[in-house]
Formats: C-alpha cells, sequence, structure tokens
C-alpha cells in the first residue's frame, strides 16, 4: 500500500498567497492524500475560511480530502507546526509557509523518495525564491547536494542541520515520529523545524531530494509576534535585532539540549555555522534597517558568543561604514554566489 500525504500550511491571514498555494497543489502531477490547514486565529480568518472551502470541492475531484481547522486561540508558529502534526491523518506530513507554493512534481517525487527511503523520519529538499510570479520571477535555487542523498552524522558535518531547515516549505516529516517528539520548550525560537532535524540527524538520518519540489516568495514581511510565546520580542512586519537574538538563542538552546538528550556534539558546530555562513545572510538584511539596529544586532550576537570568527566583524563594520548603500556590496556577493553555483554545480 502506497504511503499517504498530507500538506500541512500554518495559515495566518495572507489569503490571497494562500489561494496561490492551494491553486499550486491542485496543479500537481499526482495529488497529495490531504490538504491540511491550520488557521492561527488571524484577522482575516473568515477570508481564509471562503478560499479554504471554495476549493474543497476540485480537491476532492483530485483525490485530496481537505480539512480545515481554526485555532481557538493563537498559537504562534511552533504551536502551529505541532498542530499541523497532531492534526496531520497521514503518515507523511509535507510543510508549506502560508504563500509558498508547489511545483506540479512535488508529490510525486516525494512520493518516490519516501518508498526509497522508507527509515527516514526527515527530509529535506532544493527549493527556489521567487517575486511576482513563480515560475517567471525566480530569484535563486538552494541545494545542498546534486542528486538525492541522505545526510547523518558518519558522513556530514552537524553544521548541516540548520541549512537543511532553516527554511520550513517542502520540510517532510514522518507524523507519528514528529508526534512522539512534540514539546512546548522552544515556543517563541521560530525554530521547531530544527529541533526535530537535530534528532533526526542523530537517528537515521536527514533525506534530502534533490530536485526543487517547492518554491517560497521573497518580498512577504514576517507575520510572528502575535502568539504569547511571541510577544514582546517579535514585531510583525520586520525582525528586529532582539528578535533575531532571540531565535538564534532557542537554536543554541537546542543544541545544547539535544547534545545534553542524546550524548553527542553539536553546540560547538552550530555556533561556527552560526557565527560563519549564517551571519552574512541575517547582516545581509540590515542595510535597510540602518547602522543603529546593525549595532544592536551586533552587541546582541556578542552576547551569545557568535561573533568569535572574523565575517561578523567584518560584516557589521561594512554596513555600518556604508549604510544603505552596503546592500549594493550584499546583492552583488550574492548574485555572484547563486551565478557560480548554477554554472559549475559547486557550492559556494
Amino acid at each position: 500500500m502506497p504511503v499517504s500525504i498530507t500538506v500541512g500550511v500554518p495559515a495566518y491571514s495572507r489569503p490571497d498567497e494562500l489561494r496561490e498555494l492551494i491553486e499550486s497543489v491542485l496543479a500537481c502531477e499526482l495529488a497529495p492524500d490531504e490538504l491540511l490547514i491550520c488557521e492561527d486565529a488571524s484577522p482575516e480568518r473568515d477570508a481564509i475560511r471562503r478560499i479554504a472551502y471554495a476549493h474543497q470541492r476540485a480537491l476532492e475531484e483530485r483525490g485530496c480530502r481537505l480539512r480545515y481547522v481554526e485555532n481557538e486561540h493563537n498559537l504562534g508558529y511552533d504551536g502551529n507546526l505541532r498542530m499541523l502534526i497532531a492534526q496531520a491523518s497521514s503518515d507523511y506530513l509535507l510543510l508549506l509557509g502560508n504563500d509558498d507554493q508547489l511545483y506540479p512534481g512535488a508529490i510525486a517525487e516525494t512520493r518516490r523518495y519516501i518508498e526509497t527511503n522508507p527509515d527516514l523520519c526527515f527530509i529535506s529538499r532544493t527549493y527556489r525564491r521567487f517575486s511576482g510570479n513563480r515560475d517567471r520571477g525566480v530569484l535563486n535555487e538552494t541545494w545542498l547536494a546534486n542528486a538525492d542523498a541522505v545526510f547523518h552524522r558518519d558522513n556530514s558535518s552537524p553544521r548541516l542541520i540548520f541549512r537543511l531547515c532553516g527554511f520550513v516549505g517542502g520540510l517532510i516529516v514522518k507524523t507519528r515520529w514528529a508526534r512522539s517528539l512534540a514539546t512546548s520548550r522552544y515556543d517563541g525560537s521560530l525554530y521547531y523545524q530544527y529541533y526535530l532535524a537535530c534528532h533526526a540527524y542523530f537517528g537515521a538520518g536527514i533525506g534530502y531530494i534533490g530536485k526543487a519540489i517547492v518554491a517560497g516568495r521573497a518580498e512577504n514581511p514576517p507575520l510572528f509576534g502575535h502568539a504569547a510565546a511571541e510577544a514582546g520580542i517579535h514585531v510583525p512586519g520586520a525582525y528586529r535585532p532582539t528578535a533575531r537574538a532571540r531565535m538564534w538563542r532557542g537554536v543554541l538552546d537546542i543544541s545544547a539540549d539535544v547534545e545534553r538528550a542524546l550524548g553527542v556534539s553539536l553546540v560547538d558546530a552550530v555556533m561556527k555555522e552560526m557565527a560563519g555562513r549564517q551571519s552574512f545572510h541575517i547582516f545581509e538584511m540590515m542595510p535597510a534597517q540602518g547602522r543603529r539596529a546593525t549595532l544592536e544586532l551586533f552587541v546582541e550576537l556578542k552576547k551569545l558568543g557568535l561573533v568569535r570568527s572574523p565575517l561578523p566583524w567584518l560584516l557589521a563594520s561594512f554596513v555600518l561604514t556604508f549604510g544603505s548603500a552596503a546592500a549594493l556590496g550584499f546583492r552583488t556577493l550574492r548574485y555572484l554566489q547563486f551565478k557560480i553555483e548554477r554554472s559549475l554545480r559547486i557550492k559556494c
């Protein structure tokens, strides 16, 4: 009997994007068994409900049942991921952000990979970022392997864990396994998927689908900050320096807990990843926020011990020196990175 797959969406506002997401599910060559939408008490709940049920018949005609759940109160990002895991009725849950889209071959690729690797409980994938139109507005493709793979402690560094799961769209979890690990301990970190990924990595490993199965929208601002676990830290519309530091502290807390629970070495590798490659990602956002916010971010990272390598110092100095003009430098470096990766299929 083939494995069953639920596509799970933690919905909060963005009804127009949800419509496009559902349309991408309907356009899949092979439909999922279930589309599960958990609406998290947003101001646009009525619109989201209408859009979900407007597509119910079309989904059912494709053999995909619709389950629409309205949370009694706002659970926040991490809590709503757990709700999706708890509510999914399939063997596997494919997660999407509320403004992501699937590619036509996504479910077929997912099922093929799962059937080839039935022991894996957590699967990552190649994905693309787009602006405007999913197919015409591709900005870049993010990948960690040229083909299907499995990453585990014997063939890769724990530094890869965060890269494999930092973006949630298209991540796949074995539902029963994920339920067994359920905890509210990391609510507000916005990285519940990292907690699951760590346990998978030190178990059977993290699977990887080499083909892009999902696209993430690039231009939308974050909506975190409405749940009790997020209030006072995250502000809807932007990543403040203190909020970004709280997210990374959450990653370090999860790493320390996993290290103790499983008797493995993890924290040192993760700190090197955060102070290295990942520091570029957050500092490239700072020219738009200004010099004061950049300095505040640097101070927050220093408190976490994440400025021990030269890169955070260099990046902070670059933004403090050139201000908003530093954005051009970051864009140029990103352009060169993705051009080299696309042309040579080597990872920069």
